[in-house]
C-alpha cells in the first residue's frame, strides 16, 4: 500500500503544506575557511515511496535543524543519485530554490560520493580564496543543535589563532539517541560521533571528515599528527535518529526498543526539541506519518547493491585504462545500472 493512502486528507494536505518557505538571504563570509556540512540523500534509492517518509525526516529534521542555526556561514552538500525520483527531485529542488546555501550534487554511484565531496570542496574553497576547509558530517534523518554551527566555528577559529599547520578533528561528543515516532530518547556520549563530527584542514590537501569511518577516524589520524578537540559541556549537539528505514537497522537488531525503552529514556517536549529547530507541527507530523514496512531489511539490500556498484566501478576503471571507446562495455555498465535500480525501486511494501 502506498504511503499516501495511510493518511487521512486533511494530514497529506498538511504534509504537502509542511515544507518550510522562508528564503534566505547571502551568508556572512568567514575569513579564513569555507563550512561544508555534507550529507547523502538516498543515492541508489528509486522507490518514491521510500522517498516520501525519508524527505519527511529530511524535511522536519535535518532541514530544520540547519534553517535555525544561530550561525550561518555553511553550504549543505546534498549528493544525491543522478537518477533520483522525479517527484522526490522536486520536492528537493523546490527546498533548495528558496536557501542559496544548499548545494545539490548529482553523483552515479554511493562510492563516488566522497571523490566527489572532495574535489567540489577544495575548487569552492579555491574559489572562494579560503586557505582552510572544515567538512561536517551529517546525515538525512538527523538533527544538530542550533548552536553547533556556531559552535564550531569558535573551536575551527580559535585552533587557527594557535598557528597550527596540521589538521583537526572537532567532536560534539554529547547528544540523544532518540526515536522521533515515540519523540523519547536517552542523552548518549560518543568520543566520534556519526553526526556533526567535523574535520579542519588545508583546502588544497582537504580529504573531507568522511575519509574514514567515523568511529576510527581519530583513531587513524592522530598518529600522522592530526588534533582532536573535543566539545564538551552539557549540550546535547545532535539528535540521531532510529526509525525502520535506516540501513542500520538489522534484522533482529530492536534498535528502536532498545532507545525508547532504555531505561533512562525521556519523552522529548517540545521545548527540547526547538533547540534543534524542530516544530510542534513537525513533531506531530512524525509522530501521526505511519511508518512504511520494507519487504526486507534494507541493510542486506544496501549491501547486495554495493556488490553491484562495484562491478560498474571496476568496468569503469577498465574503460578508462582502454580509452573510454569500448562499446560493450558501456552496454554491461548501462545493463549493471538497470539491475541496481530493479533492486532499489520496489522498497516498500
Amino acid at each position: 500500500m502506498r504511503l499516501t493512502r495511510l493518511l487521512p486528507a486533511r494530514l497529506r494536505r498538511r504534509l504537502r503544506a509542511a515544507v518550510p518557505r522562508d528564503a534566505h538571504g547571502p551568508l556572512p563570509a568567514s575569513a579564513e575557511f569555507l563550512h561544508v556540512i555534507a550529507t547523502r540523500h538516498g543515492i541508489g534509492v528509486f522507490d518514491e515511496q521510500w522517498f516520501a517518509y525519508r524527505q519527511l525526516l529530511l524535511e522536519q529534521l535535518t532541514l530544520a535543524s540547519l534553517d535555525a542555526q544561530s550561525h550561518r556561514d555553511f553550504v549543505w552538500y546534498i549528493a544525491i543519485d543522478r537518477d533520483m525520483p522525479p517527484e522526490a527531485r522536486r520536492r528537493l529542488d523546490a527546498l533548495a530554490a528558496a536557501r542559496p546555501w544548499i548545494h545539490l550534487a548529482e553523483t552515479e554511484l554511493k562510492r563516488d560520493f566522497v571523490p566527489d565531496l572532495v574535489a567540489w570542496t577544495r575548487e569552492e574553497a579555491r574559489a572562494r580564496g579560503k586557505g582552510w576547509a572544515l567538512t561536517t558530517r551529517l546525515d538525512d534523518d538527523d538533527a544538530v543543535h542550533r548552536d553547533l554551527v556556531g559552535r564550531l566555528h569558535e573551536a575551527a577559529a580559535a585552533y587557527l589563532a594557535e598557528g597550527r599547520a596540521a589538521p583537526a578533528i572537532l567532536s560534539p561528543t554529547l547528544g540523544c539517541n532518540w526515536v522521533p515516532a515515540e519523540a523519547a530518547g536517552h542523552r548518549t556520549y560518543h568520543h566520534s560521533p556519526s553526526i556533526g563530527l567535523s574535520l579542519l584542514e588545508p583546502a588544497a590537501r582537504a580529504l573531507s571528515v568522511y575519509r574514514r569511518n567515523h568511529s576510527t577516524l581519530a583513531q587513524k589520524l592522530v598518529p600522522t599528527g592530526v588534533s582532536v578537540r573535543h566539545i564538551d559541556g552539557e549540550t546535547m549537539w545532535w539528535l540521531y535518529a532510529h526509525t525502520g528505514l535506516s540501513d542500520q537497522q538489522r534484522e533482529g537488531s530492536e534498535r528502536m526498543s532498545k532507545v525508547a525503552d532504555h531505561p533512562n529514556a525521556v519523552a522529548l517536549d517540545a521545548d527540547a526539541l526547538a533547540e534543534f529547530g524542530i516544530t510542534a507541527e513537525g513533531l506531530r507530523l512524525l509522530r501521526r506519518t505511519p511508518e512504511p514496512q520494507p519487504h526486507e531489511t534494507l541493510h542486506l539490500l544496501n549491501r547486495r547493491g554495493l556488490d553491484v556498484e562495484q562491478e560498474i566501478h571496476d568496468l569503469r576503471e577498465a574503460m578508462s585504462r582502454g580509452g573510454d571507446g569500448d562499446a560493450a562495455l558501456r552496454e554491461k555498465i548501462t545493463r549493471l545500472h538497470a539491475e541496481r535500480r530493479r533492486m532499489h525501486e520496489r522498497l516498500i511494501r
